[in-house]
């Protein structure tokens, strides 16, 4: 029994052709929304991954409220989030302020402009990130060395508001190995604060051990260049 396999052929008629074009559009629309339900399907895990909250989801460069004082930091974020979607990963960040000047802002749009572009972004302050870790001898779900594997190589972590905890040795020697694996695979972090160099070390100072701090502060500022927010001035009503 003879039996046609694949498509039939395509004739050249004006009225072949224009049921061909119904076809392959039609086909064209049905890949279109397979291809787009795929991503929003990743996107939605890359979120939930993410652990960014709500408010964190919502920040982006378009509702970045600029002034004279921090549109520099900004230009220099939405570059930095431009150039890491186009392969240009190599870089860390430091981006540093205090209260209120829009650091978390910056680092969430970039979180978000990469995790549009389907990378994994891990984003939290480093007192959850703890807690995780600490979950991990409590239940199975999944080992100590799974989760510091999984911080170690995201595409992008993010650590926000560092230095605002006082944080033990143990907490100091989770968080150097994170960073040191990720500067090992040539990952890229960033990390927002609103101390200085000397101001982390004096928050750090609590865990006892001044060469493990100063491992840690000297990796970061080995890895990172600096985007420096200044405070808001207050306008006269």
């Amino acid at each position: 029994e003879f039996v046609l396999s694949g498509e039939p052929v395509r004739c050249d008629c004006m009225k072949a052709k224009i049921y061909w074009k119904k076809v392959d559009d039609r086909r064209a629309a049905i890949e279109y929304k397979r291809e787009y339900n795929r991503k929003m399907m990743l996107r939605k895990r890359y979120y939930l991954n993410s652990k960014m909250n709500k408010r964190l989801m919502e920040y982006n460069f378009e509702n970045y409220m600029t002034n004279n004082d921090n549109r520099m930091a900004y230009e220099k974020s939405k570059r930095y989030a431009e150039n890491f979607v186009k392969g240009d990963n190599k870089g860390s960040l430091f981006i540093t302020g205090g209260v209120g000047t829009g650091k978390t802002h910056l680092a969430a749009a970039i979180a978000n402009k990469l995790i549009e572009n389907d990378k994994i972004v891990l984003m939290e302050r480093l007192t959850n990130l703890l807690d995780r870790i600490r979950e991990t001898y409590e239940n199975n779900t999944k080992s100590e060395n799974e989760l510091i594997e999984i911080y170690s190589n995201a595409d992008m972590l993010i650590i926000d508001d560092l230095g605002t905890e006082k944080i033990s040795n143990w907490a100091l020697e989770k968080l150097y190995t994170i960073i040191q694996n990720r500067y090992e695979n040539g990952l890229p972090i960033i990390i927002t604060t609103r101390f200085n160099k000397q101001g982390l070390i004096e928050r750090f100072s609590y865990s006892k051990d001044p060469d493990l701090v100063d491992a840690i502060i000297s990796k970061l500022y080995q890895m990172c260049f600096g985007i420096k927010l200044k405070s808001m001035k207050k306008e006269l009503v």
